[in-house]
C-alpha cells in the first residue's frame, strides 16, 4: 500500500496512510469500546479493503517497542487495548484480585454457551446436570456473556451467547477461530449427543399411533 491509499487508482486525496492512522486511534480511544468496522468504513469513507490497509499499518504500529496499547480486531469490530505484559500494573491500579478467576462451574457453563450459542438456561442445566441460574448470572456480571433473544417455545425462554469482551479476554477474535482451535470436552459432546437421542426418541412415541 502507498502512503496514499488511493494513488493506485489514480485519485487524488487529501490525507495520506499517517493521518488515517491517527484519525483511527482517535475513533477507538473516544468510543472507549469496540467499534463497527462499517461504522469506521463509513466515517472515513473508505472501502472494506482500504479499511483493512490502514487497520494493519495501525496493528504494526502499535506492536513496536515502547508502546501500550494493542488493536483488537475482532469478528465485525475493533478495539483498543492494553498489552498482556502490562496486566500486573493495570491490576494494581484496578485493584483486581488474580483469585477473581472463573470457579469450574462459571467455565463449564461458558464452554457450554461459546460452542453451543445460541442456547437456553434449561439447556445448560440439561448438560451439566444441576441449576446453572446463578452462574449465569456472574457470567451476565462480569460480561462474558448476554442474552441474545427468546426461543421460540412455551415461556420463550432466553437465548444465551457470549459478548465480545469474552472473545478479548480469552484471546479470539471471534467463535470461528475459537471452534478451529478448541474442541468442546467429549463429556459435554457425549450428554449432548445423548440429550438429543432421548429427544428423538420422544418424537418417535409420540408420533406413534
Amino acid at each position: 500500500m502507498e502512503e496514499n491509499l488511493f494513488s493506485a487508482a489514480g485519485v487524488a486525496d487529501p490525507m495520506n496512510l499517517e493521518e488515517y492512522m491517527s484519525i483511527v486511534e482517535s475513533l477507538l480511544f473516544a468510543a472507549g469500546d469496540a467499534v463497527k468496522r462499517k461504522d469506521l468504513q463509513q466515517i472515513l469513507k473508505l472501502t472494506e479493503e482500504d479499511l483493512e490497509k490502514v487497520l494493519d499499518a495501525y496493528e504494526k504500529a502499535l506492536s513496536h517497542k515502547g508502546r501500550g496499547l494493542r488493536l483488537l480486531r475482532l469478528e465485525h469490530r475493533v478495539q483498543l487495548g492494553t498489552k498482556d505484559q502490562h496486566a500486573p500494573y493495570l491490576k494494581a491500579l484496578l485493584g483486581v484480585n488474580d483469585r477473581q478467576s472463573l470457579s469450574k462451574g462459571s467455565l463449564e457453563c461458558l464452554a457450554i454457551i461459546a460452542f453451543k450459542q445460541p442456547v437456553t438456561r434449561v439447556e445448560v442445566d440439561e448438560i451439566r446436570g444441576v441449576n446453572s441460574d446463578y452462574v449465569l448470572q456472574k457470567l451476565q456480571e462480569k460480561g462474558l456473556i448476554k442474552a441474545v433473544g427468546r426461543k421460540d417455545a412455551p415461556g420463550r425462554p432466553k437465548l444465551y451467547g457470549t459478548t465480545d469482551d469474552f472473545l478479548i479476554q480469552f484471546g479470539f477474535t471471534s467463535l470461528k477461530e475459537m471452534k478451529a482451535e478448541h474442541v468442546l470436552s467429549e463429556k459435554f459432546v457425549a450428554m449432548d449427543v445423548q440429550k438429543k437421542a432421548l429427544e428423538k426418541e420422544d418424537i418417535e412415541l409420540f408420533t406413534e399411533e
